[in-house]
């Protein structure tokens, strides 16, 4: 257990010999610039110190703060809780300015080279890298080549918008850099993260330590992307985009998009017209002037790239060509990640800029150079050997770690593939302090930096993203292994001003209150987000009111009534036979195995599990659109799918929270979301659910005439939350007309099928692209169905000699207008037909 003695926290704390540590020096004694900050460690407290771990966690669950992890086992990525260690790693400013200086030239020699490369090519000619390097690389884009000549605009701004540096420390105390990411480089969104959480649970000693701020990086980055979109006069249309939900940063793309105020986009979101992009909105066509992306350069393009691409946007490359589109980072910008030229980076840099490399690179050799080849083949052990393409499946590997066939089978692909590989010595990199319960413990580090082009050069973040290894004999340090991270800090020699993304007083901000443009798919999962809401909370009181009925039964007449309710559990899931099966008495007698698996089980399409599981899906794709409260609500839900349902009891309380959680989604939605398009698709997609579902219930008590029983009545009420009214109104007395009049027509009944109906006809007022005097097909749809409703009331219902066959015929008219107008705001919003033209005819 930790004490409060001075630096109790380092007393287990053993410096690997020969290695760097960043707490210690030689003599074990901590760094003058770590004092404060141990100090102020040890004053909190083992108790103290194990509250803000707890605190961090449930920020960061909270922000849902993810990294996926690709599994070998299947082509899915699996969501890992984000890992922060509340120590940071420190860094004072004098040492800072080195590292700024080298970073900021290495973006001048990036830039450079980038240009070159795609241009006129001179390092070739001047025979500063082989030209096998270049010829033999997947990651050369020829469809790119003479971009930057042709496009006057690109030629005259920089084409490197931004890049990320890795690099380590070395026993000497210096750092070395490890590789660059160019073309979509990740972790700022997570640095950023890391920054906000730690200042929120050590807000005094952030304050005291006198910490840069890492706004001033993004203000930069926003800055230089609004200028590189080229226009004037009106604020510039730019998007980030990304892979999707499944991609293993997905979480960082949503945080982007929101804390930059870019539209988050998928490729399918956008589309080439007359080499123009267009976004494709509720609202229509809108065009782009700059794409900020997180997809892959061969992705970009399937028609001149990779053709099976469905990442990317066809047509993309000409926009780009006829300068209609700006692209950070431009495509092609890959190559610079070949690692094959590592090797080569100081002689580009006496080449490009006439300087040497102020960051040193670790020393790496490309084995298809036979020189270096030799060299490396006299000691491998000395080596870790990795793949000149990050597109390569091969892992990193070190001859340590190799022996017998493994060995020979990999020395044999060294000499028949030398060219694909690459070996970098391995530097011991230093070790840095992570807080664990018994105090410090040493951890292998790597740090991550970022640069981005600002309005006079480059601009480097004045902190980063530090990953550390939890086992010092792990050599590599990634995310994708489970490696935690820190907060970087650089110390400032004064006090700080804040720093925010706020604009400036000089510059003017046209007021609006319109949105930006909503994609037509996140119309489409808002809308189907909405009903599967209101399909999860429908199942959830009807299981819940089951459960309730088979522990309360206390008469034989009731029978029939639970009966009834549980053949309801199975038709709204349409989990057929279940309670209307020929098994059914003995299901009947034992129900609890058969209501387990319906909520809680995920697997089982249609199952109360399986539709939270579809919602939290959707919440995913519209990550960017949900307030922080509706993301907690959601990690609730999801965190309600792990809760094991062994007994009445604990379905209860499942169900309870479930209920809870949708209705705590539904009040936020409807209280807190501005009244934008996407809001109103979110709203039709609730009432028409809503709609669906009152009939889909309505007509399964009417298939098993439980309407004949008093009980089934109640349960109605009780599962649309009206019984209440009902008994104030009747005075207890139940009976069919009154039910379902306050069920169907009462309007000042919220879940009645008449009020949704009305919310729809108002919504369907205000959805984008309406033009008066004009009557389109969903407004049609919506008018035969409101037609259909209309004309028939509670006592028409019950005029004729049997009226449930009467009833039972109105309402699947009602739900095949339901499906209809459905189709029509799908057909109008959220399906794009994209222009064609048939090669041979007159166009083509």
């Amino acid at each position: 257990m930790m004490t409060q003695d001075p630096y109790v926290l380092t007393n287990n704390y053993r410096p690997l010999p020969g290695v760097y540590d960043e707490l210690m020096d030689e003599d074990g004694n901590v760094r003058k610039k770590y004092k404060f900050i141990v100090k102020s460690f040890q004053e909190l407290g083992p108790g103290e110190l194990i509250n803000r771990r707890r605190d961090a966690d449930r920020i960061l669950r909270e922000n849902g703060v993810t990294y996926n992890t690709y599994q070998s086992s299947s082509p899915e990525a699996k969501e890992r809780p984000w890992s922060l260690d509340l120590f940071p790693l420190v860094m004072e400013s004098d040492e800072w300015r080195l590292l700024e200086r080298g970073l900021n030239q290495r973006a001048d020699l990036l830039d450079s080279f980038l240009r070159d490369i795609y241009s006129k090519r001179r390092v070739l000619y001047e025979k500063k890298i082989p030209a096998e390097i270049l010829m033999n690389s997947s990651s050369f884009l020829r469809a790119c080549d003479g971009m930057y000549e042709s496009n006057h605009f690109l030629a005259k701004n920089p084409a490197l918008l931004f890049f990320v540096c890795d690099m380590i420390r070395g026993a000497d105390g210096n750092f070395y850099v490890l590789n660059d990411r160019v073309q979509a480089p990740s972790g700022s969104g997570y640095s950023l993260e890391n920054r906000i959480v730690l200042s929120r649970i050590f807000p005094s000693m952030y304050r005291d330590a006198m910490v840069h701020r890492v706004a001033i990086y993004f203000r930069s980055l926003r800055k230089s992307l609004n200028q590189l979109a080229g226009v004037s006069g009106r604020e510039p249309v730019v998007v980030l985009l990304t892979p999707g939900p499944g991609n293993e940063t997905y979480f960082e793309h949503a945080y982007l998009s929101g804390y930059l105020g870019y539209t988050l986009v998928q490729g399918e979101d956008l589309t080439v017209r007359k080499n123009k992009v267009y976004m494709k909105t509720v609202e229509g066509l809108q065009q782009v002037d700059l794409i900020l992306r997180r997809v892959d350069d061969l992705f970009m393009d399937p028609l001149e790239l990779k053709g099976d691409s469905l990442l990317g946007v066809p047509g993309l490359l000409e926009a780009i060509r006829s300068g209609n589109v700006k692209i950070a980072n431009p495509i092609g910008s890959s190559f610079l990640e070949n690692r094959a030229l590592l090797p080569y980076y100081n002689d580009l840099c006496k080449f490009y800029l006439g300087e040497d490399l102020i960051l040193p690179m670790a020393p790496t050799y490309w084995l298809g150079d036979k020189t270096h080849q030799s060299l490396v083949m006299q000691s491998p052990e000395k080596y870790v050997f990795k793949t000149v393409s990050r597109d390569d499946e091969e892992e990193p590997v070190t001859f340590l770690e190799l022996s017998g066939e493994r060995k020979d089978s990999f020395i044999t692909k060294l000499k028949h593939t030398p060219k694909r590989f690459i070996a970098q010595e391995m530097i011991a990199s230093a070790t840095v302090p992570i807080l664990s319960e018994n105090g410090f413990r040493p951890g292998r580090a790597i740090m991550r930096t970022f640069v981005t082009s600002s309005g006079n050069g480059y601009q480097t973040m004045a902190g980063g993203l530090v990953r550390v290894s939890q086992s010092l004999d792990d050599f590599f340090v990634t995310s994708q292994r489970g490696a935690w991270s820190k907060d970087l800090w650089v110390l400032a020699s004064e006090t700080q001003k804040e720093e925010t993304l706020l604009v400036p007083k000089s510059d003017q901000v046209s007021i609006s209150r319109k949105s930006s443009g909503v994609p037509s798919r996140v119309a489409d999962s808002l809308f189907w987000l909405a009903r599967y809401m209101e399909r999860s909370e429908n199942q959830a009181r009807i299981f819940r009111e089951a459960t309730f009925k088979v522990l309360q039964i206390e008469e034989n007449y009731e029978k029939e009534a639970i009966f009834n309710i549980l053949r309801l559990v199975t038709h709204v899931t349409n989990s057929f036979p279940g309670f209307l099966g020929d098994d059914a008495e003995d299901l009947f007698a034992q129900p609890f195995g058969e209501l387990q698996k319906l909520a809680s089980n995920r697997l089982v399409v249609g199952s109360l599990a399986f539709n939270i599981k579809s919602l939290v899906q959707a919440s995913k794709s519209v990550r960017d659109r949900l307030s922080e409260d509706m993301k907690k609500n959601m990690l609730n839900l999801e965190d309600n799918l792990d809760q094991p349902v062994q007994t009445y009891d604990s379905l209860i309380d499942f169900l309870h929270k479930v209920i809870l959680n949708l209705s705590s989604l539904t009040g936020l939605s409807f209280e807190n979301m501005s009244r934008e398009a996407g809001w109103y698709f979110l709203e039709l997609g609730r009432r028409l659910e809503r709609s669906v579902n009152m009939i889909i219930t309505l007509q399964g008590m009417i298939r098993w005439e439980g309407y004949e029983n008093k009980s089934s009545f109640e349960n109605l009420l009780s599962i649309n939350d009206i019984r209440i009214t009902y008994n104030r109104r009747y005075r207890g007395r139940i009976d069919q007309e009154s039910v379902l009049d306050i069920l169907l027509f009462d309007t000042t009944n919220p879940r009645s099928l008449a009020y949704q109906l009305e919310q729809i006809n108002l919504c369907l007022k205000y959805l984008p692209g309406k033009e008066e005097k004009q009557t389109y097909s969903e407004d049609r749809a919506a008018l035969q169905l409101y037609t259909e409703f209309k004309m028939k009331d509670i006592s028409i219902l019950f005029r004729s000699a049997e009226p449930l066959t009467n009833i039972t015929v109105w309402l699947e008219e009602l739900h095949k207008h339901l499906r209809h107008l459905s189709d029509a705001i799908t057909a109008r919003y959220f399906s794009y037909a994209e222009e064609q033209t048939r090669i041979g005819d007159g166009n083509g």
